[in-house]
């Protein structure tokens, strides 16, 4: 499937995407649809639905981080049409999020702290997340929802080099930590 293609079904099928943003059901049929339809252009590329403060539809092409998925969702996103009501968004955009949850697991953004140094133009980060479990993978699947929202996701695929998962109890000195929005800033600041 070519990006004319996937608009096309898009743009036929947006009603019933609509319903089901504005829905509070359990039936994700349409969701998945639109999912297959993405897949089928390029495995790299996810779809989020959601409103924004206008009571206009949203859908932001993702990669989820992947590298690899950086030029077909950019290439998807440039060839988006205009649709009355609809915001195409390339990459979750950095914003501020204070609580998440992911099945069922749930930390607040404030219980993240961070540790970075600079490499050639990246950072390598060290996450300490209060009550983190290295057995249970929903910490760190959690803490990537908050770096996509917080720092935004294009951010952490092109600014962030490696990621070390940690307890905050492993620490010895805390002087030199941040929030992850504080993190946000040094890295817009240094772009």
């Amino acid at each position: 499937m070519n990006e004319k293609q996937f608009w096309d079904w898009f743009l036929e099928n947006r009603f019933g995407l609509e319903q089901f943003i504005l829905s509070n059901t359990d039936d994700y049929s349409r969701y998945h649809e639109l999912t297959d339809k993405l897949k089928g252009y390029n495995e790299h590329v996810i779809a989020e639905l959601t409103m924004d403060s206008s009571d206009n539809h949203v859908l932001i092409l993702s990669c989820d981080g992947r590298r690899d998925g950086i030029r077909p969702v950019e290439t998807l996103f440039k060839q988006a049409p205009h649709i009355d009501k609809w915001i195409v968004q390339k990459f979750r955009s950095p914003g501020h999020v204070a609580e998440l949850n992911y099945q069922g697991l749930n930390f607040k953004s404030k219980d993240v702290s961070v540790r970075y140094s600079v490499r050639e133009n990246y950072y390598d980060i060290q996450l300490f997340i209060r009550g983190y479990k290295n057995s249970d993978i929903r910490y760190k699947g959690l803490a990537f929802l908050y770096l996509d929202h917080l720092l935004g996701e294009y951010n952490v695929m092109t600014r962030i080099g490696t990621i070390d998962f940690k307890r905050p109890s492993l620490l010895t000195n805390t002087s030199d930590m941040v929030t992850l929005l504080e993190l946000r800033a040094i890295i817009e600041r240094l772009n």
